[in-house]
């Protein structure tokens, strides 16, 4: 018996259903069921074989590469492009949507390909970003025919990277990937981006079908910065700061504060909550604002004689700090409407920087015996006081209102 069976007969039991709602939703699931578990396997073949096709074509060509004349090798290229996208159309108008979207998928690929071939038969200077952003914008018209969501992630996902290194790069006047003091910039920029992209799936029905796209990236992306400015800030690392860098992050922040704020999905709460957590983003990757990468705190300070490092002036310390306020934050938020797994992960989190934090700022004692001992109990009261606590304070954010 199912997990699925075993819940409708205990709502058939409580009297939630009766006998022939449960008939009907039995069969529903069977038949979806069948569906998605007889096409899945083939949507992946498919991908697969188009994949290992196209290595095989790409493989053939490189050995011959230098003896194929560029005329030949553009005609071909145009060529076959017409011809995947005569054969998309064609199996447009079937019941076949795996297959459909295979090929259109092939043709995006093949897309950005040609482009590329275009660059070096004609001799043109540009970074991978700049082909990235032009296949990004000629194929956007394609990728809403899709049915399935891969054609979706796959351009979602190699736009928010062209967008992020190539505003990077306008600001900053050149960027050539190995410069480590821009890394700051990227690593707030690309939550930002991936976040604008979601609300305005929101906002926009035509491009509903990016929203798990959008919303999957803002959460990597943002989880990755948040990780990456508290390594940084708790180690008391600097990087050089130029404000260029920084502005296509700010002008990004400001439009999408505007968009959460005009958009009538949120509440006021919510609102609140969400453009709070853009400003400490915004006010934690600030170089000299919270943190001068100078005053630091250790156990072993306080023992130095002369030592006057506050415990709540250092930057190893402000920096979980503000960490664990933005993911309480983002945990209200996630609670209050009702993504439980978020708001799970989220507390799980601040659990664990509260965990670390303890090792940072008692290093020192953590290292005795009698420090082990109280080190192991707080990471059992912390495990224990999350796994009873969540659920109450799931109900709680789940009760907040404006």
């Amino acid at each position: 018996m199912t997990g699925l069976e075993k819940k409708l007969l205990t709502w058939l039991d409580q009297g939630l259903i009766n006998q022939e709602q449960l008939t009907a939703i039995g069969q529903y699931e069977r038949r979806t069921g069948k569906s998605n578990s007889s096409h899945w396997w083939l949507y992946s073949l498919l991908i697969l074989g188009s994949s290992i096709i196209s290595l095989g074509i790409i493989s053939l060509i490189a050995a011959n590469w230098a003896n194929i004349p560029d005329l030949v090798k553009l005609g071909t290229a145009f060529g076959l492009l017409s011809l995947l996208a005569a054969t998309t159309l064609w199996q447009a108008e079937t019941d076949s949507d795996y297959l459909y979207d295979a090929l259109l998928t092939a043709f995006i690929i093949l897309c950005l390909a040609v482009i590329g071939l275009i660059a070096q038969v004609f001799h043109l200077n540009g970074h991978w970003y700049n082909a990235l952003l032009l296949w990004s914008a000629i194929t956007l018209p394609v990728v809403l025919f899709a049915h399935q969501l891969f054609a979706y992630f796959l351009w979602s996902t190699l736009f928010i990277h062209a967008a992020t290194w190539g505003a990077i790069a306008l600001s900053s006047g050149s960027f050539s990937g190995n410069n480590a003091a821009q890394l700051p910039a990227l690593f707030l920029l690309a939550p930002l981006l991936a976040a604008g992209g979601y609300v305005l799936t929101r906002l926009s029905q035509h491009l509903k079908l990016f929203r798990s796209s959008f919303f999957f990236w803002f959460q990597i992306s943002g989880l990755v910065s948040l990780i990456f400015i508290d390594i940084i800030r708790s180690g008391g690392e600097m990087r050089s700061f130029e404000l260029d860098w920084y502005i296509p992050a700010y002008i990004v922040a400001a439009i999408l504060m505007t968009m959460i704020a005009s958009n009538p999905a949120y509440r006021p709460l919510n609102k609140g909550l969400l453009i709070s957590i853009i400003l400490l983003l915004l006010l934690y990757f600030h170089p000299f604002i919270l943190f001068d990468g100078e005053t630091r705190y250790s156990f072993n300070a306080l023992q130095a004689p002369g030592e006057t490092v506050n415990f709540w002036t250092a930057d190893d310390i402000r920096a979980p700090f503000l960490t664990i306020l933005i993911l309480f934050l983002y945990a209200t938020h996630a609670g209050n409407i009702g993504h439980h797994r978020t708001f799970n992960a989220m507390t799980f989190l601040i659990g664990l920087r509260f965990v670390i934090l303890y090792f940072q700022a008692m290093g020192g004692l953590a290292a005795t015996g009698v420090g082990l001992i109280l080190s192991g109990l707080m990471i059992i009261g912390i495990a224990w006081f999350w796994h009873k606590s969540r659920k109450r304070l799931q109900h709680w954010s789940e009760g907040l209102h404006e």
